[in-house]
């Protein structure tokens, strides 16, 4: 088989890359931002069956009702917050886990702004996708620089990985 029979197409997502931050990961994952409830819609008529949602319920730009939204277009709605000033480690591995599971549906992954999902990611492309760092980087930066908090959960998440992780 030669490269370009190997290789699938990138979906056409066009009608999506509009949505707050959005990031294409692979073809069964992409991150954003809040959605809207339109932009729900769009994603369930591309096929999402998963929508899995890292912000709290009393976020700046929640959508009220997500939930209820999701699962009457539906997809699956799965809320795995994370708090963006505390972020726990546990709960980070919780979802690079979930992630893992549901790698053969077409999964849609969204906070308030990316800025949570998009330190995830820079791990997800690093240690499941093994991209080069310096790629991962250039993805994470196009969505933020992370703060102390986030560098920390970054770097544990980091050593987890490596096999160097030790519990306290």
């Amino acid at each position: 088989m030669n490269e370009s029979q190997n290789m699938k197409a990138m979906p056409d997502y066009s009608a999506l890359s509009h949505i707050l931050a959005f990031q294409y990961v692979h073809e069964n994952l992409v991150t954003s931002g809040q959605p809207s409830s339109d932009e729900l819609a769009l994603i369930a008529q591309a096929g999402f069956k998963v929508v899995i949602n890292l912000a709290l319920t009393d976020a700046s730009n929640v959508l009220v009702g997500e939930d209820r939204r999701v699962l009457e277009l539906g997809m699956d709605y799965i809320n795995l917050p994370l708090l963006f000033d505390r972020p726990s480690y546990t709960q980070a591995l919780r979802v690079l886990d979930l992630l893992k599971s549901l790698h053969q549906q077409k999964v849609w992954l969204h906070c308030a702004l990316n800025m949570r999902v998009s330190s995830l990611m820079y791990i997800y492309r690093v240690h499941h996708l093994m991209m080069d760092e310096v790629d991962a980087k250039i993805f994470l930066d196009q969505i933020w620089t992370p703060n102390a908090e986030w560098s920390d959960i970054i770097q544990q998440l980091e050593k987890h990985y490596l096999g160097h992780f030790q519990t306290d």
